[in-house]
């Protein structure tokens, strides 16, 4: 009897094994994100697809046109990557354009990679602001990188001219290699690998009767750079190479962890034609990038009635009204035309038609031969000709969409007169640039640092709480902002800060704590919430990791009374910050331009290293 039961029993497990096996697959099945799906280029708009086309050539595994238009050249490029990356044959997945991206993004932020349009030869491209300078009393148009690596000779003249360039470089081709070329009645491009173990890049482009030709000579270690440089290089102003991320977009998701289960919305795509694809001859892919460490799965959050409320104006020390508040046109308020404080400014919004709108007439993406009329930015196209800080050419004047570069105030500085309302902290990403939170300089008439030298509003993001002022002290110290340095759950952290800084004395403030969560209150993504003590006057400091890498801006806590209220307790050290990807995205997206370089760092384990105190300032706001 007691065998037949036990038979039994072992029959019913047998048969039942196999539903719950279905169902609990299922559950995973339905529970696996689209980022583990082979990764389906029509998801992607044309911006985002031309940064992964960059990404690919600065990896040295793409050699075509970065355009926007994904091709079987394009996959098959990201199908190698994936394959190196893994170590094994595999298909790309949309997972894999994390580190990928990133791998770019920390150049473009160390060596200031900006869309470039070129009045004199009408093209556009990536260049390194932050890397090539202009070599002072040469003979002509003379650039060289910082590390000697790239140089550049700009010239321009008759369709002659241009020729002997090529004809010269041609004639110094490795015997046992063979040239790329392309031309037609617009444009002439030569890709030749020298005897000196050096590669030239020469591309001549016709525009009001002369032809502009640009000489590159790249050594081993630039190699990949003059690649990326060349590979976005096109006719016209409207290209969709401007390495800004289509806010919702699927990198926007991936690189910032907003992706949820279903997958993202298929975006408008343009047909490839083949004229498009102009491919130059390839080396073999540098080493894979070095994987940044990954973000932590997100944990599940405790429920609550309703989200509790933070408070980022409580993170501001308020000053009591006064009778003698200034009039209007105090010194240091923001001029005609500028942002005003709290407002995000327009003309270097991203291209409205994120993912999943469509395109209201997708200009053909173009070859290196067929120009593009400018236009108002559409879906995948940089707002109406982008422009560097100063072109190779020279020092045109900055069109529309120029980056903001905080001037260097002269001497006297102007100083803010007026009655002081509250104060913040801010702290430095560049020399005479400060980040802050939005709401630190709201409702403000002007903005001061403690010895009353006016700041003036380069951007703000009111919904994001972040914002740019320029015209700071030079102290000679910035914080390291790094794309590969991200928040992780549990890991050490620190926060710098001035509270009560009106009231007390007591200078530079440290407090620290852990990464308690990687969302907020509310489940957004742009939130990370802190265990550091944070206190009235702290709005606007940096959040930095044990090496010092700036990897938030402190911006809010929970409001203390109305969760006393909501739950009967008294809630213990919930603090929140912008975590650095949406800050990233922000300073990308408003054009903000960074130094070439790290910026001060240390290790933040003991003792405070003098630098830091040099790069947190407050910031003042007055009536």
């Amino acid at each position: 009897m007691r065998l037949s039961l036990m038979s039994l029993r072992f029959l019913l497990i047998a048969a039942l094994l196999p539903i719950l096996m279905l169902v609990h697959l299922s559950g995973m099945a339905r529970a696996q994100s689209w980022l583990e799906h082979p990764f389906d280029a029509t998801k992607l708009s044309r911006e985002d697809t031309a940064t992964l086309q960059a990404s690919l050539a600065w990896t040295g595994d793409f050699f075509g046109v970065v355009d926007g238009i994904w091709t079987d050249q394009s996959q098959q490029a990201f199908a190698k990557y994936a394959t190196r990356t893994a170590g094994r044959e595999t298909v790309p997945k949309f997972s894999d354009i994390k580190d990928l991206v990133m791998f770019l993004e920390d150049e473009r932020v160390r060596n200031d990679w900006q869309l470039n349009y070129s009045p004199i030869a009408n093209t556009s491209y990536l260049f390194p602001f932050g890397l090539i300078e202009e070599v002072k009393d040469a003979k002509e148009m003379e650039y060289l990188s910082k590390d000697k690596s790239i140089s550049l000779i700009i010239r321009e003249g008759k369709l002659a001219d241009a020729q002997s360039d090529h004809d010269w470089f041609l004639g110094k081709a490795r015997a046992d290699t063979k040239p790329y070329q392309f031309s037609n009645d617009q444009t002439m491009i030569s890709w030749v690998d020298l005897d000196n173990k050096m590669t030239a890049y020469i591309r001549s482009d016709l525009h009001d009767g002369l032809w502009s030709t640009m000489n590159f000579v790249t050594t081993e270690e630039g190699y990949f750079r003059v690649n990326l440089l060349a590979g976005t290089t096109v006719t016209g102003n409207a290209s969709a190479a401007s390495l800004i991320w289509t806010p919702g977009g699927v990198i926007d998701q991936v690189i910032n962890g907003t992706a949820g289960a279903a997958p993202p919305t298929a975006a408008a795509a343009a047909a490839p034609r083949a004229e498009d694809q102009v491919e130059r001859p390839g080396k073999s892919a540098v080493t894979s990038p070095t994987a940044p460490e990954t973000i932590p799965t997100l944990p599940p959050e405790a429920s609550h009635p309703t989200p509790p409320k933070d408070i980022p104006g409580d993170l501001v020390e308020d000053l009591p009204p006064a009778s003698d508040a200034p009039a209007n046109g105090i010194l240091g308020t923001p001029a005609p035309g500028t942002a005003t404080p709290g407002t995000a400014t327009a003309d270097a919004a991203p291209a409205p038609g994120g993912l999943g709108t469509p395109a209201p007439g997708l200009p053909d993406a173009p070859d290196p031969g067929t120009a593009i009329a400018a236009g108002p930015a559409e879906l995948g196209t940089a707002p109406g000709g982008p422009a560097p800080i100063r072109a190779p050419e020279g020092q045109p004047a900055a069109p529309v969409g120029a980056p903001k570069v905080a001037a260097v105030a002269e001497t006297p500085r102007p100083k803010v007169n007026g009655t002081l309302k509250s104060s913040g902290t801010g702290f430095y990403i560049a020399p005479t640039t400060l980040v802050t939170a939005a709401h630190v300089i709201e409702g403000c008439s002007a903005i001061g640092m403690a010895d009353g030298s006016a700041l003036e509003v380069l951007a703000a993001d009111t919904t994001l709480d972040v914002a740019v002022l320029g015209g700071a002290i030079d102290t000679g110290a910035w914080l390291k902002l790094s794309a590969l340095e991200v928040p992780k759950l549990g890991e050490t952290v620190t926060t710098l800060g001035y509270p009560y800084s009106t009231s007390l004395d007591q200078g530079l403030t440290v407090t620290s704590g852990n990464v308690s969560a990687l969302r907020g209150a509310d489940g957004s993504s742009n939130r990370v919430m802190i265990t550091a003590p944070v206190q009235p006057g702290n709005s606007g400091g940096p959040l930095l990791n044990k090496k010092g890498a700036v990897i938030g801006v402190v911006v809010s806590r929970v409001d203390d009374i109305a969760m006393l209220e909501e739950t009967g307790t008294l809630p213990q050290n919930m603090n929140f910050a912008v975590p650095s990807g949406p800050l990233l995205t922000f300073l990308a997206r408003e054009r903000i331009s960074r130094p070439q370089g790290e910026g001060i760092r240390g290790d933040l384990s003991g003792e405070l290293p003098e630098a830091f105190a040099a790069a947190v300032v407050p910031v003042q706001c007055y009536r």
